[in-house]
């Protein structure tokens, strides 16, 4: 992530943000790609895990926070409607404090939007969702090399990605074997950490929580999405 992000709009930290997104969204992206071979047991142990996320988890609140060495700590608040949005809206730094992103379905695919309130401005990108994909990188052209492990019993490792962040490992918590804590290893080796705090799971949200804007944007900019977008 460049050292110069603050307020350069859609940037290297929308992608990790859709990446959080994506792993809320995990079994619409990454559940294609799970094929049964060598790692048969790791992939089962780890759809088992997908499958209560899918079956258990109706909506989320939780506080995330994303470090970097050098760089700014990112602190967010997260709310995820099953299937439908997901919403991060920013805390810290105070540069970007009160800027939000969301992420939800659309029929044509996704609806991105960016709030930025200092300018009351609206950013918004829509595209298929196989575009997705490709915007996570890690799980959109998952290759034959990816592996599946269990470094320990409350620990996935997914290694040989492509894009971005090759290794990921995800730390499971309760309830409902949920992220706690997400390590991204990048191709020089260099590490991100999301940690999840004071989860809230099935707490009744409401879709008109996650898309609310305040004060609402006077101006909107429409960002085409290369490869895909709508």
């Amino acid at each position: 992530m460049p050292k110069n992000w603050v307020g350069s709009g859609v940037n290297g930290w929308t992608l990790l943000l859709l990446l959080l997104a994506g792993l809320a969204l995990g079994l619409l992206v990454l559940a294609p790609h799970f094929r049964t071979d060598e790692n048969q047991r790791a992939l089962q142990k780890l759809n088992e895990v997908l499958t209560t996320w899918a079956t258990a988890v109706q909506d989320l609140r939780a506080e995330v926070r994303v470090t970097r060495p050098d760089e700014p700590t990112l602190h967010a608040t997260v709310l995820y409607l099953a299937g439908l949005a997901v919403r991060v809206e920013l805390k810290e730094p105070k540069e970007l404090a009160g800027e939000v992103y969301a992420l939800r379905a659309v029929p044509e695919g996704w609806l991105l939007v960016h709030f930025r309130p200092g300018l009351l401005l609206g950013l918004e990108a829509r595209f298929s969702p196989e575009t997705l994909g490709k915007l996570l990188g890690a799980w959109g052209e998952t290759p034959k090399r990816m592996k599946v492990t269990w470094p320990a019993v409350d620990t996935v490792r997914l290694s040989g990605l492509s894009g971005p962040f090759p290794t990921v490992e995800i730390q499971l918590g309760e309830p409902f074997s949920l992220p706690k804590r997400i390590f991204l290893w990048d191709e020089r080796g260099h590490r991100t950490e999301m940690v999840m705090d004071n989860l809230i799971v099935n707490g009744g949200l409401e879709l008109r929580e996650l898309l609310l804007l305040d004060p609402f944007p006077t101006r909107w900019i429409r960002i085409p999405i290369p490869e895909g977008g709508a």
